[in-house]
């Protein structure tokens, strides 16, 4: 099974990146063009949290 999830408000634009993605995941083996690894679920096993500053104003 394959889930993407939690795009909130922004599915549409983030759509076609991830089903390249995924296409890649399944077709290649592994990402190719668009290296969405570190969003992986693993890093909330390993607690590696992404930071996120915010916007600078």
């Amino acid at each position: 099974m394959i889930l993407w999830a939690g795009f909130s408000g922004h599915g549409l634009q983030h759509a076609p990146a991830v089903g390249r993605a995924v296409k890649e995941m399944i077709v290649d083996g592994g990402f190719r063009s668009i290296d969405l690894s570190r969003f992986s679920w693993r890093r909330m096993v390993e607690g590696k949290p992404i930071p996120d500053d915010g916007p600078k104003a």
